[in-house]
């Protein structure tokens, strides 16, 4: 076969089936498969072809021709490529001096790429720096998130000086480190791998007793009232909860509101005595709740005093529910001090703040009636829409009232009714009244 048939021959296997038996190949019928296609590409000026062939030449782990360095950057350089050029560049004058082949177009062009290869530098310095960066906040985002789960893991445990905050505050170490104790783990006061574990095996994110009797454990949740728990079917999950789950504050306070809505309260009042030995917001909701009901009352008779000291004591504690009944009772004028509508707008208005729907819902009320400020519509529906973004259903029917009657928007049934059957779905009565009115 002379040489042309070769290469022709060569070219072919290359073309056509030469990545699938390029290993069973002898190693020099590779290097002159490589070559004839390197001439190929040099013939046709294809830069490109040039540099993703070389480094092939290098998979081989043969050292390679110092011409190839050369041939490389001067296509790295036409590319626009010119810091890795200039490497190519550098390293073949080095290798060959003023004797290479190339010498004096490799000087020529290593003068030319200088000024572009250290613009370029600056460029992959700057990407390397925001790459660095982008991983430093990458993960201090994770430490935060473990840090976050722990805290709110071990606030679960009665640990309630671990506020969730993503940050290793000093009390959180220092409950980290009682329940490395307790749980004879290595105390390093910090979110180790296998403190977290166990803090999630212990502290389950979801559990039927949640769905039957839970309480506003965010400001983004309102919970389930008192008087909608059912009994019968909460008292056994909630328990079976505590059974499994023993130290998990929020089961022993659920398991308490399902007690009390079974009308067991001396029980209730016993479940949420450790809570309330800790301070747990949602424990002393629960008891002012009590108080105020009469339920803690020999004659039945409601406690307005005592319900707004336990109140006070978690709404002290950002609690937004608490928060919540402080304002109406001052709407409803059965605080100790009576009626008062600033204040009840002062307590609503916190709530709010903290993203509490039912408050935000209040205070939209407030707006509609111009109690404790100035009547103003269009604040009304702003408070009402947001309070609708968490699908609370009281919000979703002020919003259809605001549409029917053309308060801070121009009146349209359609829209009202749009509205009341949104809160219709989710339950609310009036609502779906409203919908059969309108004919919806």
């Amino acid at each position: 076969m002379n040489k042309i048939l070769f290469s022709l021959f060569l070219a072919s296997l290359w073309s056509s089936s030469y990545a699938a038996i390029d290993a069973e190949l002898p190693l020099e019928v590779r290097i002159d498969l490589l070559r004839e296609q390197l001439a190929e590409q040099l013939k046709n000026d294809n830069n490109q072809g040039i540099v993703d062939l070389i480094p092939q030449f290098r998979a081989l782990g043969l050292a390679i021709p110092d011409n190839l360095y050369f041939l490389e950057g001067r296509a790295l350089f036409r590319l626009g490529r010119a810091l890795e050029a200039q490497d190519r560049l550098v390293y073949y004058l080095q290798n060959t001096g003023r004797e290479g082949t190339y010498y004096e177009e490799a000087a020529e062009l290593l003068l030319a790429v200088k000024e572009q290869a250290q613009i370029q530098a600056k460029v992959r310095e700057e990407e390397e720096r925001r790459r660095r960066e982008e991983l430093e906040r990458r993960a201090e985002k994770a430490r935060m998130l473990r840090i976050r789960e722990a805290q709110r893991n071990l606030y679960a445990l009665g640990f309630r000086q671990s506020v969730e905050s993503g940050i290793l505050t000093k009390p959180t170490r220092e409950a980290l480190a009682i329940y490395q104790i307790r749980r004879d783990l290595p105390v390093s006061g910090d979110v180790t791998d296998e403190t977290l574990n166990l803090l999630k095996s212990e502290v389950p994110d979801n559990h039927t007793c949640d769905t039957l009797a839970g309480y506003s454990r965010e400001p983004s949740q309102s919970g389930i009232p008192l008087d909608d728990i059912a009994a019968t079917a909460a008292i056994p999950a909630c328990n079976e909860a505590l059974r499994n789950y023993p130290e998990v504050i929020r089961f022993q306070v659920q398991y308490a509101r399902a007690l009390v809505a079974g009308g067991r309260i001396e029980d209730a009042k016993n479940g949420i005595d450790a809570a309330i030995d800790k301070e747990y917001p949602e424990a002393e909701m629960l008891m002012g709740l009590m108080h105020q009901r009469g339920h803690l009352d020999p004659r039945g008779r409601g406690d307005s005093g005592a319900a707004m000291t336990w109140f006070r004591q978690a709404a002290e504690k950002s609690y937004a529910p608490a928060q919540q009944a402080i304002g109406q009772m001052y709407l409803a004028g059965t605080s100790p001090e009576g009626r008062s509508y600033d204040q009840a707008f002062e307590w609503f208005s916190k709530a709010a703040e903290l993203g509490f729907a039912p408050a935000q819902t209040s205070l939209g009320q407030a707006y509609v009636a111009g109690r404790g400020v100035a009547r103003d519509y269009t604040t009304a529906l702003e408070w009402f829409n947001v309070a609708a973004q968490n699908e609370y259903a009281p919000a979703e029917y002020e919003i259809g009232q605001m549409y029917e009657r053309g308060r801070g928007v121009k009146r349209d049934r359609n829209m009202a009714r749009v509205w009341y059957r949104r809160a219709s779905d989710r339950g609310h009565p009036a609502a779906a009244s409203r919908l059969v009115s309108l004919g919806g």
